[in-house]
């Protein structure tokens, strides 16, 4: 992991830094999402596995924002791209009620073992990222 980047930043309203970058890589990988050259997706394999971990899709569905967008934070010259929009703001919030990050202070979170452990049965493989 770059010792530059925090592992776990918010941006705006959602999850940025390499946990972000993870995720986003990580939706894609699954097929939980698709993107296009403009746009940006969640495919019905995507709402039916957001439902199981307990992302309530109507909330995407029933709103005003836009549902997903790639957003991109740039770091030591090096853009990475993370989930913004709605998606993102849920995403984190789902994180946060889950408890599987820790706030440590105003602006920053840390992902912490009960956190750890969800991503990694999900299958996402952060902990190769982050030792």
């Amino acid at each position: 992991m770059n010792k530059n980047r925090k592992l776990v930043t918010i941006c705006y309203d959602h999850i940025g830094g390499v946990l972000g970058e993870i995720i986003f890589k990580f939706l894609l990988k699954e097929k939980w999402i698709e993107q296009s050259e403009n746009d940006c997706i969640i495919t019905e394999k995507g709402c039916n596995e957001l439902e199981m971990i307990g992302i309530d899709i109507s909330k995407l569905r029933d709103s005003k924002r836009k549902t997903i967008n790639v957003c991109t934070e740039r770091n030591l010259g090096i853009f990475h791209e993370h989930i913004g929009s709605h998606l993102g703001s849920i995403l984190l919030e789902h994180m946060i009620e889950s408890k599987w990050l820790q706030k440590k202070n105003d602006k920053d979170f840390e992902l912490n073992d009960k956190g750890l452990q969800a991503l990694e049965t999900l299958g996402v493989d952060i902990k190769k990222i982050i030792s």
